[in-house]
C-alpha cells in the first residue's frame, strides 16, 4: 500500500520518449506499442525506475474506447504487464487515465458514455495494479466522473490532478480552490496539478492547493514553457532550474513531486537526488465552504441561500415544472445571482411531475449559466443522487432528519459525493417545541454525522422555523436553538421565509427575523435575496417577540403600508435576446426571435439582435466573468434563436451571406473538444461552417477546400505530436490554394508556431469569430 504522507518521487513524461524511440508517427496510438512493441514501452518504466522513481505510470493515458475502440481491454491488460515487469519490487504502478477529449453534455457526449469509457478502463486493468491516477483534466465534469468510475469499479486509492493555464483556472474555468473543495470529499488518497505549467509557474498554485485540503498533494509540472522549433517540441528550462524551482514547491510541504511533458529520466534521477526527507507543512485550517465548478463560497459571516426555485405556493412555477419550461427555473437561478444570493437552493418536488428527472435537468442547466453553489433540495435520496451524480461542485444537501430511515440513506450519499448536509430538527415525534427538544436532535444528528464521517465544518443545523401566527412563541423558539446550536460546532440553518405564514407584509416580518437571527449567529438564511436589504418596523419585532397586543397593532400597521410585491419572472414579459442569450435561455431566445419577426426581416433581427448578444458574451468571456460552459450555453441558445430566423427565410427565400469556414482535427488527433466549441460559437455569426471532424487526412482537407473555394481554413491540435501534421495539412492545401488564410488553434499550439508554418493564431472561440470578422471584412479569404 503507499504511503501518501512519505516522500514519493513520481516519473515524468512518457509520451515523447515512447515517440523519439519507437520511431512512430505523428498523430499513432502510442498505447497501442503496448501491444506491438512492448519492449520500447519497458525501456522507458526501467529507466524511470532506475532513475529513482517511486511511482510508474501505465502507458495507457488515451487508452480508452473512444480512442482505441476494441483494443482498449488487450491494450490496457498489456499496459499492466509491461509496468508491474519494470517495476519489480523497487516501484508501484499506476493505472494511468487521462481526459476522454469530448465535452460532457450537449454537443459532446452523456454523463453515461463517458462513465462507461472510463469504467471499461478500470476494469480491464482488473485492480493489477497498486494504485489509480486521474491526470491532466481540464473540466472538472470529467475529473468527477473518472473518479466516480474508479471509486465503483476498484478497490485501489485514487489520485486526481488537474490542469491549470496561467492565470489559474483550467480551460472549463476551474479555479484551485473549488477543484479541491469539491474533490477533496470524494474518496481521493491525493490531489494535485500537473502539465500546462512549469514549476515556477506552479508554486502559488500548490500554494492555494495547500491552503485549500488537508489531503497529499502532488506536483507534476512541464519542464517550464513548451515551444517549436524545427518541428519539435522544446522546453525553457533544464534540469537544474526544475529542480531548483521543484525545492521550492517541496518547502511548501509538497512531498509527492514528479515531471510532466518535456521532462525525462535525466529529470527525474536530478529530483530524486534534490528532494531529500519530508517537508514539514503548514496545520490546516478547516473552513466551511461550498463550491461550484468554478467558485468558493467561504461561509464566514451570514451567507444568503436564494429560495425562488422553488414550486411551493408558486403557481407560475408549478406551470413551468409541468410544461417543461425550464429557462423560467433556469431565469430564477440567474435573478437571485444577480440580487446578491450567495448559493442556490434548488426544489423541483411536485405532484404528478418527474422530481429526479426534472432535478438533473435543472441542476445541469443551473451550474452552465450561474457560478453559485447549489444547495440540493429534495426529501426523497434517489433525487438527491441523481442530482449529487452531476453536480460538478460541493453541493449542501437539504436535507436529513433525526429519523433513523433519513439517517441510513442520507448521509451515505453526502459522505460518498463530498458534501455538506443540513440537519433538521426533527424526528419520529415530530418537531419539539422547545428549545432543548431541538437541540437534542441536532447533537444526535452531528454525532451521526461525524460517525458517517462527514466533518463538523460540513454540517449545518436547522432549527426550523415555523409560522409565528399559528404557534405563538415559535420565533423566540428558534431563536433560542439556534444560540445554542453554535455550541455543537455545526454550523446553522433557517427558512426564514416560514416565520411570515399567514401575515399581512410579510417581508416586514422576514426582514425583522432574518436580523434578529443574524445576530443570534446564523451562517446561511434562505430567503428571497432580494429583501435582505430591506429595513424591518418596530412592528415586526414586536410580532416576533410576542409581547401583548403586537399582532393586532401589527396587522393595523400593515393594512396602511404598501406591500413590496416580489412578481414570478415571465419570460413573456420582459427579457430581450440579450437577456435570453447571455442566460442560455434556448427557449427563450427562440421565442423572442418568434416576437421580433414579427416586425423585423431575418437578417435585421440576426443584425441588431443576435449578433449583438452574442458579441456581449464574447466581452464576458473575454474578461473572465464567465467560461467555457456558459460561451457554450450561449451558443446554444443563439443557435435555437437562429433556426427560427432560418425556417422564416426559408419561406421567403431569403439568403443569408454565403462565408464558407472549414474546420477540422488534423490527422492522428482525435481530440475534438476545441474545435466543437469554435463551431457552436462561430456558426452563430452567420458563417458557414463544414465541419470535418477529427482526425482528418491530409486529402480530405484538400477536397473541403477544393469543394468549398473561397473559404478560409481553420485547424486544430490538442498533442504535441499532432503538431507537425498540421504544419503537412498546411502545406499540401497551400500548394493548390496559395493564398488561403489559415486559422490555427489548440493546446499545444503557440503564436509562435503558427507563424512558422503559415497560419494565423486563434487562442479560442472568441477570437476566432474576430478574425473571420476582419478577413471578411477585408475580402481576403
Amino acid at each position: 500500500m503507499t504511503d501518501f504522507r512519505k516522500r514519493i518521487i513520481l516519473d515524468g513524461a512518457t509520451g515523447s520518449l515512447l515517440s523519439e524511440r519507437s520511431g512512430a508517427p505523428a498523430g499513432y496510438r502510442l498505447e497501442k506499442l503496448n501491444i506491438q512493441d512492448p519492449e520500447v514501452v519497458f525501456s522507458v518504466h526501467r529507466d524511470y525506475v532506475e532513475a529513482g522513481s517511486d511511482v510508474i505510470y501505465t502507458n495507457t493515458f488515451g487508452a480508452n474506447p473512444l480512442k482505441l475502440g476494441n483494443e482498449t481491454a488487450e491494450a490496457v491488460k498489456a499496459a499492466v504487464a509491461i509496468a508491474r515487469r519494470a517495476a519489480g519490487k523497487k516501484a508501484s504502478v499506476a493505472l494511468d487515465i487521462g481526459p476522454l477529449g469530448k465535452l460532457i453534455g450537449e454537443g459532446g457526449i452523456s454523463f453515461d458514455e463517458a462513465y462507461e469509457n472510463y469504467a471499461a478502463v478500470i476494469r480491464a486493468a482488473g485492480d493489477e495494479t497498486d494504485l489509480v491516477v486521474i491526470e491532466t483534466m481540464t473540466d472538472l465534469a470529467d475529473a468527477r466522473i473518472a473518479l466516480l468510475a474508479a471509486k465503483e469499479n476498484s478497490s485501489l486509492p485514487v489520485m486526481l490532478s488537474m490542469s491549470f493555464e496561467a492565470g489559474g483556472r483550467s480551460a472549463f474555468g476551474t479555479d484551485v480552490e473549488s477543484f479541491a473543495r469539491t474533490v477533496s470529499g470524494m474518496g481521493v488518497a491525493a490531489i494535485g496539478i500537473n502539465c500546462s505549467l512549469g514549476p515556477v509557474e506552479m508554486l502559488p498554485m500548490a500554494k492555494k492547493l495547500i491552503e485549500s485540503t488537508d489531503l497529499p498533494v502532488f506536483i507534476k509540472p512541464n519542464a517550464g514553457m513548451p515551444r517549436f522549433e524545427n518541428g519539435r517540441t522544446v522546453y525553457d528550462i533544464d534540469k537544474r532550474r526544475f529542480c531548483d524551482a521543484m525545492r521550492d514547491i517541496h518547502a511548501l510541504g509538497v512531498n509527492i513531486l514528479g515531471g510532466c511533458c518535456g521532462t525525462d529520466p535525466d529529470y527525474i534521477r536530478m529530483l530524486d537526488e534534490s528532494i531529500r526527507g519530508v517537508a514539514k507543512r503548514p496545520p490546516y485550517k478547516p473552513v466551511r465552504a461550498l463550491a461550484s465548478s468554478t467558485s468558493t463560497v467561504v461561509v464566514d459571516g451570514m451567507k444568503v441561500v436564494g429560495e425562488r426555485i422553488n414550486p411551493t405556493g408558486k403557481k407560475v412555477f408549478q406551470q413551468a415544472l409541468r410544461e417543461g419550461n425550464f429557462d423560467y427555473i433556469l431565469a430564477q437561478g440567474i435573478e437571485q445571482s444577480q440580487a446578491g444570493a450567495d448559493l442556490l437552493d434548488v426544489n423541483v418536488g411536485l405532484n404528478g411531475t418527474d422530481e429526479k428527472s426534472n432535478m438533473v435537468r435543472v441542476v445541469e442547466g443551473l451550474q452552465k449559466v450561474v457560478s453559485r453553489p447549489l444547495v440540493i433540495d429534495s426529501s426523497s435520496p434517489e433525487v438527491l443522487e441523481a442530482a449529487l451524480r452531476r453536480y460538478n461542485g460541493k453541493a449542501l444537501v437539504n436535507s436529513v432528519n433525526g429519523k433513523a430511515s433519513s439517517i441510513a440513506s442520507v448521509l451515505p450519499l453526502v459522505k460518498k459525493y463530498g458534501a455538506a448536509v443540513v440537519c433538521l430538527a426533527l424526528d419520529e415525534n415530530g418537531i419539539p417545541d422547545t428549545v432543548e427538544g431541538r437541540v437534542e436532535i441536532g447533537k444526535r444528528l452531528v454525532a451521526e454525522c461525524e460517525k458517517a464521517g462527514i466533518a463538523k465544518e460540513d454540517v449545518y443545523v436547522d432549527a426550523l422555523t415555523m409560522a409565528e401566527s399559528a404557534q405563538k412563541g415559535s420565533a423566540m423558539c428558534t431563536l433560542g436553538a439556534l444560540g445554542e446550536i453554535k455550541t455543537l460546532g455545526a454550523g446553522s440553518v433557517l427558512g426564514v421565509s416560514n416565520i411570515s405564514f399567514g401575515m399581512p407584509h410579510r417581508e416586514d416580518i422576514n426582514a425583522c427575523f432574518l436580523g434578529m437571527a443574524k445576530d443570534a449567529g446564523l451562517d446561511l438564511a434562505i430567503i428571497n435575496p432580494s429583501l435582505v436589504n430591506i429595513r424591518p418596523s418596530e412592528y415586526a419585532r414586536d410580532f416576533l417577540e410576542n409581547k401583548e397586543g403586537a399582532t393586532d397593532a401589527y396587522i393595523a400597521y400593515a393594512a396602511k403600508t404598501d406591500s413590496v410585491k416580489t412578481e414570478d419572472f415571465a419570460p413573456a414579459d420582459a427579457p430581450d435576446m440579450t437577456r435570453a442569450i447571455v442566460g442560455g435561455m434556448g427557449g427563450l431566445a427562440a421565442e423572442t426571435a418568434r416576437k421580433l419577426l414579427e416586425t423585423l426581416d431575418p437578417l435585421k433581427v440576426a443584425s441588431d439582435h443576435i449578433v449583438p448578444a452574442l458579441d456581449r458574451v464574447g466581452e464576458l468571456y473575454e474578461s473572465g466573468k464567465i467560461f467555457l460552459p456558459q460561451l457554450i450555453a450561449a451558443a446554444d441558445s443563439a443557435k435555437q434563436a437562429f433556426a427560427v430566423l432560418e425556417e422564416k427565410m426559408n419561406e421567403k427565400g431569403v439568403k443569408g451571406e454565403d462565408k464558407r469556414f472549414v474546420i477540422a482535427t488534423v490527422k492522428g488527433d482525435i481530440h475534438d473538444i476545441g474545435k466543437n466549441i469554435v463551431k457552436a460559437v462561430v456558426s452563430n455569426y452567420g458563417f458557414k461552417v463544414i465541419d470535418l471532424g477529427r482526425d482528418v487526412d491530409y486529402k480530405t482537407v484538400l477536397d473541403a477546400v477544393e469543394k468549398n473555394y473561397p473559404c478560409v481554413l481553420g485547424l486544430s491540435a490538442l498533442m504535441t505530436t499532432t503538431a507537425q501534421n498540421m504544419a503537412e495539412t498546411i502545406s499540401v492545401v497551400r500548394k493548390s490554394y496559395p493564398d488561403i488564410t489559415v486559422l490555427v488553434g489548440g493546446a499545444v499550439i503557440t503564436p509562435e508556431y503558427a507563424k512558422t508554418i503559415g497560419g494565423v493564431y486563434c487562442k479560442d472561440a472568441n477570437t476566432t469569430v474576430k478574425a473571420l470578422k476582419e478577413i471578411f471584412a477585408r475580402g481576403t479569404v
